[in-house]
């Protein structure tokens, strides 16, 4: 009896913070409160207010939530295939990039909310924090293999010009990005490349 109430708890959580997800990527942060939440889940407000007691606390699992999908897909995508030569290093790098693009557009859309967010809102910060951390150490670990020099600060500047590259391509979409615009922006941290 108790295990199909936790289920039904877990999978209304769940709903919540999808929906927060959607919302955030349609409308932005200030569109977030526990009625819209709600509403978006279909759902009462008592029930997010219920589950989450602040807006803070929502947004804060929201946000682990979806770093700690994005940072699993980084370790499933560098750290469990064999080692390869660099152009297929290239492409992985391209290909997980524009994968997040075409299948989740809402959470590419939110991450960036989520950063803007953690400007005003510091108690996001451990979170967006692990994010990082998880995504240089999986770029590193692929410059690493190429022979860069400095792997690491390679890393953090491929993913920031990898950031600015993807919060263009959601404003502004252009039909050739992956070619015109991403492959040869990763290409030019690689030897040989």
């Amino acid at each position: 009896m108790r295990e199909p109430q936790m289920a039904r708890g877990a999978a209304r959580r769940e709903a919540l913070l999808d929906a927060a997800t959607r919302l955030l990527a349609r409308e932005g942060a200030r569109a977030l409160t526990h009625r819209a939440i709600a509403a978006e889940a279909g759902t009462t407000h008592g029930i997010a207010r219920y589950y989450f007691g602040t807006l803070d606390q929502l947004l804060d699992e929201a946000l682990r939530r979806l770093a700690t999908r994005q940072i699993e897909e980084v370790r499933v995508l560098f750290h469990r295939l064999p080692d390869v030569d660099v152009p297929q290093r290239i492409t992985r790098i391209v290909q997980y990039v524009t994968g997040s693009l075409a299948h989740d557009r809402d959470s590419g859309i939110a991450r960036y909310e989520f950063f803007l967010e953690v400007a005003r809102r510091h108690q996001l910060q451990a979170s967006l924090d692990a994010w990082g951390v998880a995504q240089r150490a999986a770029f590193a670990g692929e410059l690493r293999g190429a022979g860069s020099a400095d792997p690491e600060a390679d890393a953090a500047d491929l993913l920031t010009i990898i950031n600015g590259l993807l919060l263009e391509q959601l404003a502004l979409p252009i039909d050739d990005f992956e070619t015109t615009r991403l492959r040869p922006a990763v290409a030019r941290f690689f030897p040989e490349g």
